[in-house]
């Protein structure tokens, strides 16, 4: 069948171009010079296209020549073209079809030159049907011998048409309305719908796109205007909505809206950091996602193989506790700050991502589950650490002994330590009959043991799975198993609804990055960035400011300390090419005070 679409467009006085190679190929493959293909009116091709008779293609057909038509002679007297010959990009075009015209129809190019085997053919053909016009060229334009014979092509063919078109009527303001006036959205989960209004009302395209524009705050916005909230913490906040006229006329409107009481009191960030495809381990984290539903947790989840990068600083600050799950394989994690985890400087330089460093130093709970993040970084065990290491001081790891599997069994299951704080399910079992690569761990004096392997005739029984330490103000609740791969649901409920109510219950203590920024930032301006940008802010009182710049992989690339400043407006101007930054993606942020925002800038090369 033809694509109905096409029919109306045309039938409704549409300008329609056609071209390229095998397109009658597509619907008639069988067609050549032994079995040629006559369209009678009815179809398709005879009447939108103006086709009497397929012949067959040069290369398959020209006999002889049988190496693709050389060239293509302008039919005199067409009213539309003058280049002559059309020539390409090689010796010879193959595949072109030869064509016959309908007695409607008229011939624009020949298939040349006099004396090739397809000469009595036709490869360009212009058809009025009705107000619609239609050209259709049976070859590849894209493949005409030069550029600047391209442009005259595609300009005596624009120009053609150009004459017929009705004038455009930009769309010149537009004006944004919500319903009720409302300009805030206070329920969880809330929603408000906007309109927009075009002017002048005979505007050719009299429609916008509905976008939101914030800094980090998450709210979104359907095409008919209805602007939901997030339902997380991360959803509060002061944001944009944004009509944008869809005519390309640049004019747009924006409408500010205030949106609180998302999310609760106490919630809760999962990341996803797995990578690995085997056995479903990309979506792997949703079994976790379901018991946090089933507890009736508020959280918001975060999926670094999507985005492919880290969360950043105010998207943590967002959450009381962070789950970062790096599921079945700790291959390429985001993790760690990868762009110090070098060679022989792993116990010097090794740290988590900056954002996550902050974040837990600021006194920020994170539950860090999931097989291999050391192996990611040491490869098979046996490492032994020592204060100066981070895995010693901040992790609470004295020694990475084993894998199960790997260097032994398969752990069947793990046994709780009596009196640890956080909780007392046990033991925890599998779905399988034991556990591949889960690290046996001795831990320092620091940190507290929450889970050891087991059962006790288990050849790692005396090691830790699960640890609990203190680093900075933070905590930091590590277990080196997958808890995705829990023997059941009911279970895993059970075991996190123990784990997230003692966090809870630290909480208030714990976090202290929740309070409201006391200044703003401002998108850098120009962004993309060629050379020169600014980042403009305002700070509400006198303040000490930090400015830094991180890559893509999370590697600082750029810091600049300016001390203290007075409240007011302050500008940054910033050289990428100073700073030896190459074309890619970066985040900045703008450290005031200990409280950090951040943005997102791009260097085109």
């Amino acid at each position: 069948t033809e694509n109905q679409a096409i029919k109306d467009y045309i039938d409704n006085g549409g300008m329609f171009w056609l071209q390229g190679l095998d397109f009658l190929f597509d619907k008639y493959p069988g067609i050549n010079a032994d079995s040629t293909r006559t369209f009678v009116a009815g179809e398709f091709a005879h009447d939108y296209l103006g086709m009497s008779l397929y012949y067959g293609q040069s290369h398959a057909d020209d006999g002889v020549w049988s190496d693709g038509v050389p060239q293509l002679d302008l039919v005199a007297g067409n009213g539309i073209f003058t280049i002559d010959p059309l020539l390409w990009a090689y010796e010879t075009m193959w595949y072109v079809d030869a064509l016959l015209k309908t007695d409607d129809a008229q011939y624009i190019y020949q298939m040349g030159p006099e004396g090739y085997d397809l000469y009595e053919y036709y490869s360009a053909i212009y058809l009025e049907k009705g107000d619609g016009k239609v050209l259709s060229f049976t070859f590849e334009t894209a493949r005409i011998d030069t550029q600047e014979n391209t442009d005259l092509l595609f300009g005596e063919g624009l120009d053609y048409f150009a004459q017929f078109g009705s004038a455009v009527v930009p769309v010149e303001e537009i004006t944004i309305t919500s319903e009720g006036g409302a300009t805030t959205i206070e329920e969880n989960l809330g929603t408000l719908q906007f309109y927009s209004e075009i002017l002048p009302v005979d505007a050719t395209i009299p429609y916008v796109f509905w976008s939101v524009v914030s800094d980090g705050i998450d709210a979104t916005i359907s095409q008919d205007g209805l602007l939901e909230s997030s339902g997380s913490a991360s959803g509060n906040g002061t944001i944009m909505v944004k009509a944008e006229a869809m005519d390309c006329s640049g004019i747009s409107e924006t409408f500010e809206v205030t949106i609180s009481g998302q999310g609760g009191s106490f919630n809760i960030l999962l990341v996803n950091d797995c990578a690995n495809t085997n056995s479903g381990g990309t979506t792997r984290y949703m079994v976790l996602d379901t018991s946090l539903t089933n507890l009736g947790y508020f959280h918001g989840i975060y999926n670094t193989i999507t985005e492919n990068d880290f969360p950043d600083y105010n998207t943590l600050s967002q959450y009381q506790v962070v789950i970062w799950y790096t599921g079945n394989d700790g291959a390429e994690l985001k993790l760690w700050d990868v762009s110090d985890t070098i060679p022989g400087a792993v116990d010097e330089n090794l740290r988590f991502n900056e954002p996550l460093m902050q974040y837990i130093n600021g006194g920020g709970i994170v539950w860090l589950q999931g097989l291999d993040f050391i192996y990611d970084i040491y490869g098979a065990a046996f490492d032994i650490f020592e204060s100066g290491d981070f895995m010693y001081d901040f992790m609470g790891v004295g020694a990475y002994v084993a894998q199960s599997h790997a260097d032994g069994d398969d752990l069947p299951q793990l046994d709780v330590v009596p009196g640890n704080p956080i909780c007392d399910f046990s033991p925890i079992q599998w779905v399988y009959e034991g556990l591949w690569y889960a690290d046996a761990l001795e831990i320092t004096d620091a940190a507290e043991g929450v889970y050891n392997m087991g059962p006790g005739s288990y050849i790692y029984s005396d090691y830790f799975a699960g640890l609990f330490s203190h680093p900075g103000e933070g905590h930091l609740f590590t277990m080196t198993v997958e808890l995705a791969r829990m023997d059941t649901q009911e279970n895993m409920d059970d075991f996190f609804g123990e784990a997230l109510e003692y966090f809870e219950s630290i909480a208030p203590q714990a976090v202290n990055n929740h309070k409201e920024l006391n200044f703003t930032i401002y998108q850098n301006s120009p962004n993309p960035v060629i050379d020169q940008t600014s980042i403009s802010y305002e700070l509400n009182e006198k303040a000490e400011v930090t400015f830094d710049i991180f890559d893509i992989s999370g590697k600082k690339v750029y810091s600049r300390k300016f001390g203290e400043q007075s409240s007011g407006m302050h500008q940054i101007d910033f050289s990428v090419n100073n700073a030896g930054l190459s074309g890619g993606f970066y985040t900045y942020t703008l450290t005031v005070n200990n409280q950090v925002s951040a943005g997102k800038m791009i260097v085109n090369p």
